[in-house]
């Protein structure tokens, strides 16, 4: 029963490669395939006209915008499933900065009107926090002070992980949870640092004189990040730093920005650069890099992140049936179920996805059949 459980889901799932249409390319393609998954990206003309929009593009080439109560939506990041999503913009009533939470539809600010400019949101590993940065003005050096901070996702609370003037920004979590990496800049130059989470130290994993380091992301174990190409050319490059070695990708340029990395695993990439003049997204598959967007002018593109499918199909081996998600499928899951479908009151805090056991995006009699063959069988 299991494998046929198993055989359908891949059947449900299964789709072609996700394809956008390119306007022009730097390789001979005419259009660039992305493995099967959700592309995330923020798209504005220009960052001082605050009219960012936050996209999402679904399997099946779907374009979806994540709009609300906010506007310059930007720096998206999925959570532990792609209906998960956590993104900063600015609240339009309190005009400030804040980190919204999507789940699955449903929108919510997760720092409402705190008084302090809250931007750069990224998802720990087990989805349970939430790490950024938050500033405030400083009347004694006339400048906005940013530190890193920790935010607890069922409870709300929020903790600093730093307490400094130096300007902290970009975190990350590593792929454990153990280590969170940052930029730090010290008179206007950014180094690559890394903090440990349970004992709060800190040190520089990446410095260069006179060259500026910033926005770290890490996949399967490695550093992604983005600097300059030396402390006279200030064109980005995008760097992969192995534990002590570092290299470029070969997909940089002495005459235009790559920037943004947003690995999908060793060798593909996805990445903004200036190639036409504004940044469009772009995919290295290893060998060539081929144009994902190209919004009319003059439209920038930046801050993609990729959800693959084969990530999401893990994710739901790993949970079905546990739709009050206490790590065991028993028969509290098919009671609270069973309650759900009868519509009896206080039974709608579950995991519909977990419940979802026909994969057809809803809940009804087929799925609590199903749920008790698998629970039972």
């Amino acid at each position: 029963m299991r494998a046929k459980f198993l055989n359908r889901m891949a059947a449900v799932l299964a789709g072609g490669m996700l394809t956008i249409q390119p306007m022009t390319a730097l390789s001979a393609e005419t259009s660039a395939k992305l493995p099967n998954g959700w592309l995330l990206w923020h798209s504005y003309s220009e960052y001082s006209a605050s009219d960012s929009r936050l996209y999402c593009c679904t399997p099946d080439g779907e374009i979806q915008e994540i709009s609300g109560d906010f506007i310059h939506a930007m720096n998206g990041s999925f959570g532990i499933t792609p209906n998960q999503i956590v993104f900063m913009a600015i609240d339009a009533a309190a005009d400030e900065w804040d980190i919204y939470l999507y789940d699955d539809g449903r929108i919510q600010n997760l720092t409402p009107n705190s008084g302090f400019r809250n931007e750069d949101p990224k998802w720990s590993p087990d989805g349970r926090q939430i790490v950024f940065k938050r500033g405030y003005w400083d009347h004694s050096i006339q400048d906005f002070v940013y530190n890193l901070a920790l935010l607890e996702l069922q409870t709300g609370e929020i903790t600093l992980l730093t307490d400094d003037i130096a300007e902290e920004a970009m975190p990350c979590f590593d792929e454990s949870g153990t280590f969170i990496y940052y930029t730090r800049y010290f008179n206007g130059i950014g180094a690559i640092y890394q903090m440990e989470l349970a004992t709060g130290q800190t040190k520089a994993v990446y410095a260069e004189e006179g060259v500026n380091a910033y926005y770290p992301i890490m996949k399967r174990q490695a550093l992604y990040f983005t600097k300059w190409f030396s402390a006279d050319n200030h064109c980005d490059q995008l760097m992969r730093l192995d534990g002590d070695n570092s290299m470029r990708l070969p997909l940089n340029s002495e005459q235009y920005d790559c920037s943004d990395a947003c690995p999908i695993d060793a060798d593909r990439i996805i990445y903004s650069a200036t190639v036409n003049g504004n940044y469009d997204l772009y995919f290295y598959d290893g060998e060539q890099s081929t144009l994902l967007t190209a919004q009319s002018a003059p439209q920038n593109d930046l801050g993609a992140d990729f959800y693959a499918m084969p990530e999401y199909e893990a994710y739901l081996r790993s949970t079905l049936g546990d739709i009050n998600a206490d790590g065991m499928f028993d028969r509290e899951d098919l009671s609270l179920l069973q309650r759900f479908l009868l519509t009896v009151p206080n039974s709608n805090a579950i995991d519909w996805q977990a419940a979802d056991f026909t994969f057809d995006g809803r809940l009804d009699a087929a799925d609590l059949s199903l749920m008790k063959q698998y629970l039972f069988g």
